[in-house]
């Protein structure tokens, strides 16, 4: 009969910083028909010791996604690991938005079709011609194994 023998364990410890950032765009009615492929971008703002951006493509970031509304998250700074970058969206939506992803100065990840137009024209997040998009962002710092 075989003796068991000890398990050997590893850990990985890291710290994960998170914030959040709102981004209000006011005048929306003002934004749809821009074309497809332009976008609007927030100025950068810092969140989980990096610089960020959103990017909001009002009529879809690309032909695939016409008739969509885009959203992305830019990384303005240095490189960065984003984790759990859930926001205030409806629960369908938001699941699409990837949930860990690296990112290098100027790299873009987020969901390219978000909400129909016409869905979100009729939902209670647009209301008085301006919404807000809540861009919660948490970055992985300092990971090791012991």
């Amino acid at each position: 009969m075989a003796s068991a023998g000890a398990a050997a364990v590893t850990t990985s410890a890291s710290e994960v910083s998170v914030s959040s950032h709102l981004f209000a765009v006011r005048g929306y009615g003002n934004t749809k028909g821009i074309g497809v492929g332009v976008s609007i971008e927030s100025p950068a703002f810092d969140a989980a010791g990096h610089r960020w951006s959103v990017v909001f493509y009002p009529d879809g970031e690309n032909q695939d996604a016409s008739g969509q509304i885009s959203v992305f998250v830019r990384l303005v700074s240095e490189a960065s690991v984003l984790v759990d970058s859930t926001g205030a969206a409806p629960a369908a939506e938001a699941s699409k938005a990837p949930k860990v992803a690296t990112f290098r100065r100027g790299d873009a990840r987020g969901v390219g079709c978000f909400m129909e137009q016409e869905t979100f024209e009729a939902s209670p997040y647009l209301q008085d011609n301006c919404f807000t998009i809540k861009c919660v962002i948490g970055a992985v710092k300092g990971t090791s194994l012991q």
